[in-house]
C-alpha cells in the first residue's frame, strides 16, 4: 500500500492545532505579571494569524487565487512580524520596527507584483520565502541581542527560528536550483512536505519556547524581590545577612580580611517631617544611588531597615574600611541631594568593623559595627569611627 500525504490536510491539522495553542496562550496570559501581558498579547497575535494563513491557503482552490496569496502571504508576514515584536517588548529593546513592516510589506506586495512581471512560480515564490526568511532573522535577533536576554530556555524558541530559517533557505534555494519541482504551490516533493509539514508544527514548538521563558523570567524575579528592597533596590536584610554569612566563611577559608560599614543618614526623621514621605523616600534613592558611586564592583550593600544601610566589603582591612567610609561620607557632606527639586544638604554617620577571631556569626560583627555607628552618632553625627576591636582609632 502506497503512503501518500497530503497537503492540504497538514495545514489544516497545524492550523487547529496552533490555534488552540494560541486560545490556551491567551488564558494563561491573564495569570502572568502585567509586565509580561504586552509582549504575550503580540505573541498570541502572531500565534492566531499563522493557522488563519494555513486555512486560506488550504482552500486555494476554493477562493480567488489572488485572494488566497495575498491574504496567506500577509498573514504569514504579520504573524512572524508580531513574532519580533513580542520579543522586543519583553527584553525591553529600542523599537526598530520599521524594517519588520517594511519586510512584511514587501513580501506581500512582491508576491502581487511579480505574478504580474514574472509568469514562473518558482521565481516568485522564492524571492518571498526569501523575504519570510528576513523576517524570521529579525525574531532571532530579538531574542538574542537583549543583555537581559538569559537561560537555557530561550534557546529552545532560538533552535525553532534557526530550522524555520533553514527551511525557508533551502526551500527557496531548491526552487530556484530545480523550479520544476514546484508545478504548483501543493506539488509534491521533498522540500514542499518539508515546508508545510514541519513548518505547521513550529508556532507550536515556539509558543512553548517563549511561555517557558515568560515562566523562568517570572521565577528569577520572584527570587530576586525576595532578595531585594522595593525602594531602594538593594539587598534587603535577610539577603545582606545570608551574604554576610558566606562573606565570613570565605574570608576564614581564605585567611583574607572582611569588613563592614554600617551607614546611618542623619535626622532622617527631619526630612519626613519637612519635605513629607515622598521627599523621604527619595533621600533614600538618592542615598543608596550615593554610597553605590563610591563602592568597588565586589562590595555588596544592603538595607537593614528605614535610613540604615550596611556594606560588606571583602578583602578589606580596618584602615581601607575607614578610608571608605570617610569617602562615603564626603560625599554627602559635600553635595547636597536633590529631594524632588529641592536641595537639601544631608550627613551620615558610618561606623566600621573588621572580621576578629571571636566573631563566630555575622551577627557579631554587624552589632560592633553598629556601635561603632552609634558611637559616630553621639560624637556629633557626620562622622567615622571604627570599632576598637578592629585595631583603628578613628
Amino acid at each position: 500500500m502506497a503512503w501518500s500525504f497530503d497537503i492540504r490536510s497538514a495545514l489544516l491539522v497545524g492550523a487547529l492545532l496552533t490555534t488552540v495553542v494560541g486560545v490556551l496562550l491567551l488564558l494563561v496570559t491573564r495569570g502572568l505579571p502585567p509586565s509580561y501581558r504586552r509582549s504575550m498579547y503580540w505573541w498570541v497575535a502572531g500565534t492566531l494569524m499563522l493557522p488563519a494563513s494555513f486555512v486560506t491557503m488550504a482552500l486555494r482552490d476554493f477562493v480567488p487565487v489572488w485572494t488566497s496569496v495575498v491574504v496567506s502571504n500577509l498573514l504569514i508576514a504579520g504573524g512572524i512580524a508580531a513574532y519580533a515584536i513580542a520579543l522586543e517588548i519583553f527584553h525591553g529593546l529600542p523599537r526598530r520596527r520599521l524594517r519588520l513592516w517594511l519586510l512584511a510589506a514587501a513580501s506581500v506586495l512582491s508576491s502581487v507584483w511579480l505574478a504580474q512581471v514574472i509568469e514562473n512560480v518558482a521565481v516568485r515564490l522564492s524571492v518571498v520565502v526569501l523575504l519570510m526568511a528576513m523576517l524570521c532573522s529579525c525574531v532571532f535577533a530579538n531574542l538574542y541581542r537583549s543583555p537581559r536576554s538569559r537561560g537555557r530556555t530561550r534557546h529552545i524558541l532560538g533552535t525553532v527560528v534557526v530550522i524555520a530559517i533553514a527551511i525557508l533557505v533551502s526551500r527557496a534555494v531548491a526552487m530556484f536550483v530545480a523550479p520544476e519541482q514546484v508545478e504548483g504551490v501543493f506539488a509534491l516533493s521533498q522540500v514542499q512536505l518539508a515546508s508545510y509539514a514541519v513548518g505547521s508544527v513550529l508556532p507550536v514548538v515556539a509558543s512553548f519556547g517563549f511561555l517557558l521563558m515568560c515562566t523562568e523570567r517570572s521565577q528569577r524575579d520572584l527570587e530576586r524581590a525576595a532578595r531585594v528592597d522595593f525602594l531602594t533596590d538593594c539587598f534587603n536584610r535577610r539577603a545582606i545577612e545570608e551574604l554576610g554569612a558566606r562573606a565570613i566563611a570565605a574570608a576564614r577559608r581564605h585567611g583574607t580580611p572582611l569588613a563592614v560599614l554600617v551607614i546611618d543618614i542623619d535626622h532622617f526623621k527631619k526630612i519626613n517631617d519637612e519635605l513629607g514621605h515622598a521627599a523621604g523616600d527619595d533621600a533614600l534613592t538618592a542615598a543608596v544611588a550615593r554610597i553605590r558611586t563610591e563602592l568597588r564592583a565586589e562590595d555588596m550593600l544592603g538595607r537593614m531597615g528605614g535610613e540604615e544601610f550596611i556594606v560588606l566589603m571583602p578583602n578589606t582591612d580596618s584602615a581601607a574600611a575607614v578610608v571608605a567610609g570617610e569617602r562615603i561620607r564626603q560625599s554627602f557632606s559635600g553635595t547636597p541631594l536633590d529631594l524632588d527639586g529641592v536641595l537639601r544638604r544631608v550627613t551620615i554617620s558610618v561606623g566600621a568593623a573588621v572580621l576578629a577571631p571571636a566573631d563566630r556569626q555575622f551577627s557579631q560583627l554587624l552589632l560592633r559595627a553598629d556601635r561603632a555607628m552609634y558611637a559616630a552618632k553621639n560624637a556629633g553625627r557626620d562622622l567615622v569611627i571604627s570599632d576598637p576591636m578592629s585595631g583603628w582609632d578613628a
